[in-house]
């Protein structure tokens, strides 16, 4: 009956919390740590029953970072340590086994009596997804923690009762800092720590102050001892100012003063995180700790941990997999959702569940996760990596209109990597960059999306997926619903940024105020250096600018680029760039023309089959001819698709027909001019008046 309920006060009684009975008093002696528990949130904490199962490292897993922390946790004084003791930032793709890790730190720490406090953040909870709770759940933890800070955090809020609504800074001042300083105070006035028995006396009234495995017997621990504060999942905090203003806090005090705790801070690599703990404060104490430097070490513990739990799986369900042939699964099965699972544990984890359920066959369903059988009914084997994607991306397209188109983009590309080896990554860079006029402009559309890509951005990634199966998610419709790419859409974007290309390099290397004369030999300079072959961007430009035109949807966008597409200036262009002086034309040029026009001719026709569009001055160029403008003439260059061997012209019968008319071999291509007497007949590859709007 109190589902949702917060902020009040039960004056006494015994109610049930995680899990146990625990008697709440209303004596005046801890009405302050009374208050102090309304606002809290009690989902948040590492051992909270809103959490159960927590996620943990798998034993032999996340071994070599384990130790690291563990090391850091044993150091006694943080005097006798260098700077960068007070703070680690484990960060890491989303799915990388970030909160398994933090998780397992906090239950070590708990049953040694280091830990002073954890905090969950969890986007779907209300009462963690944001921080106005965080700093009285930790300084609620804390008062159990540390001697003598109890009694002077109940009377913090006894006194100022509303600290607890304050904003954070005030919180985290009031709450925790200020009571740590009376306590230094009291410690130095008498020589000796404070009483213990302010630490102990009741500590079982609060689940917080108490944690399993914990001796409560003993003595509380020292002042000088180091005490650990865990903060996971900071990107879950749904601001990012509130993430920014909660590293300001703890970067400021850890800097400043000399706290008793080491705190311990998980999340995503997110842009504005990352640029926090890139800053003065925090980086002089701060080490970094990352989860996907070791994509093969990763591996390897995910391939021990496969194995683990089907060995379980198998000994659990051995009544329905009698006729299960052995071994099951096969090394090779295993190998497959190894490399599915990209060095991530949120991918094993997932189906691991979806095969380990009582009312299905085990085997059956390993079948279905590696598409071998087809899904059969509603539920899916991927439902929590799904809640995951559709969590990320849903954010992010809140920011990025453009988001799905480059995503597209992004995996019809690789399609194209995975048959052909020698394009680069790069390439796509520079495509999406042309295409939305900044390199800016493309890293502000992907900041929401860091946990995805491979570090330390999606672009210094080149755009490579952390993940192998996002794309696959993105790529089945029941999975992905509203973010499903067809990869039409892909390809049409794609063609819009060959158009961009082609237009780009254009305006680039053609001065606007160039006046060209009969006879006038002109080559430009940025262009001369260019000689020899084309980049790798022109190249794949060339070579796949007509297949992603043909396998388009046809947006609207596209079609209206299309037919305001300068298709005269392009060639021009090329020509300049891989021919100097054309001294080899006769190899060259006719070859590079002839494969332009003959794409032009497929675009055209494609368009006018599929979308009912004419783009005539696609087929103008590629059957009915042009002017070549050569020192002192025009050669006008005759197409005619009744001179070619086929109704579609070929290569061979377009670089045929040019050759055919072209004699000089010392020719320089220029841009054409108006007034010639063939002008009126052939349009020139580019004119003066294409030069003036260039």
């Amino acid at each position: 009956m109190f589902s949702g309920s917060h902020d009040f006060v039960i004056g006494s009684g015994t109610f049930n919390y995680a899990g146990r009975d625990v008697n709440i008093s209303t004596q005046d002696g801890e009405r302050g740590l009374h208050l102090l528990h309304g606002h809290t949130s009690t989902s948040a904490v590492f051992n909270a029953e809103a959490r159960f199962p927590p996620p943990l490292c798998h034993p032999g897993t996340r071994e070599y970072i384990l130790r690291e922390l563990k090391n850091w946790v044993k150091q006694e004084t943080p005097q006798v340590f260098p700077n960068d003791s007070s703070i680690r930032w484990l960060y890491g793709p989303a799915g990388a086994g970030k909160s398994a890790i933090a998780q397992t730190v906090a239950e070590a720490c708990a049953k040694n009596g280091t830990l002073a406090g954890s905090f969950f953040f969890w986007r779907s909870d209300p009462s963690r997804n944001n921080p106005q709770r965080l700093f009285t759940t930790l300084a609620l933890q804390i008062a159990g923690a540390i001697p003598g800070l109890r009694a002077i955090i109940n009377s913090v809020v006894i006194k100022n009762p509303p600290v607890l609504t304050s904003s954070i800074e005030v919180q985290f001042n009031d709450l925790i800092l200020q009571p740590w300083f009376k306590v230094q105070m009291h410690q130095e006035l008498l020589g000796k720590p404070p009483s213990s028995h302010l630490c102990n006396d009741r500590k079982s009234q609060y689940p917080f102050l108490s944690s399993p495995g914990v001796d409560t017997s003993r003595s509380p621990p020292s002042l000088t001892r180091i005490q650990i504060v865990i903060i996971d999942g900071l990107d879950e905090c749904s601001n990012s100012l509130d993430q920014r203003r909660i590293l300001s806090i703890l970067g400021d005090a850890m800097h400043k003063h000399p706290l008793p705790f080491r705190i311990l801070i998980a999340s995503r690599p997110e842009p504005r995180i990352k640029e926090s703990f890139n800053k003065s404060g925090l980086k002089t104490i701060c080490r970094w700790i990352p989860l996907d430097d070791d994509i093969y070490r990763a591996s390897r513990e995910i391939r021990a941990f496969l194995q683990d739990r089907f060995r379980e799986i198998l000994c659990n369900h051995s009544h329905t997999m009698e006729h299960v042939a052995r071994p099951w699964p096969t090394d090779n099965q295993i190998e497959v959702l190894v490399q599915k699972s990209s060095g991530h544990f949120i991918y094993p984890s997932t189906v691991l569940k979806y095969i380990d359920d009582d009312g299905a066959v085990p085997a059956d369903r390993l079948d279905v996760v590696l598409g071998i059988q087809p899904l059969e009914g509603a539920e899916s084997p991927f439902v929590e990596l799904d809640a995951l994607y559709h969590q990320i991306l849903s954010t992010a397209r809140k920011k990025s209109p453009k988001l799905v188109h480059i995503l597209g983009a992004i995996i019809v590309f690789q399609d194209l990597m995975s048959i052909n080896e020698g394009i680069s990554r790069k390439v796509l860079v520079h495509l999406l960059t042309v295409e939305m006029k900044s390199l800016g402009a493309l890293r502000a559309a992907l900041s929401g999306l860091h946990s995805l890509f491979s570090g330390p951005s999606p672009v210094e990634s080149d755009l490579r997926y952390c993940h192998a199966s996002f794309a696959e998610f993105l790529s089945n419709h029941n999975r992905s619903l509203e973010f499903y790419i067809n990869k039409s859409n892909g390809h049409d974007y794609l063609a819009q940024c060959c158009l961009s290309v082609f237009e780009a390099e254009s305006t680039k290397h053609f001065p606007q105020s160039l006046a060209l004369k009969p006879g006038t030999k002109y080559f430009p300079q940025s262009l001369a250096l260019k000689t020899g072959s084309q980049t790798l961007v022109s190249e794949y430009v060339h070579r796949y600018w007509a297949l992603h035109h043909t396998h388009a949807c046809g947006t609207a966008q596209l079609l209206s680029r299309l037919e305001t597409f300068n298709i005269y200036s392009t060639p021009t262009f090329d020509f300049f760039t891989s021919n100097k002086f054309l001294a080899n034309y006769s190899s060259k040029f006719p070859w590079s023309l002839g494969n332009f026009l003959a794409d032009a001719y497929t675009i055209q026709a494609h368009f006018k089959s599929k979308h009912n569009t004419v783009l005539k001055h696609f087929l103008d160029i590629s059957t009915v001819g042009f002017n070549i403008v050569m020192p002192g003439r025009i050669t006008p260059i005759r197409l005619s698709t009744d001179s070619y061997s086929q109704a579609t012209p070929s290569v061979d019968d377009i670089m045929a027909s040019i050759s055919s008319q072209l004699s000089s071999r010392s020719i320089v291509l220029l841009p054409g001019y108006p007034g010639s007497s063939s002008s009126a007949t052939f349009t020139p590859l580019l004119t003066s008046e294409d030069l003036l709007h260039c």
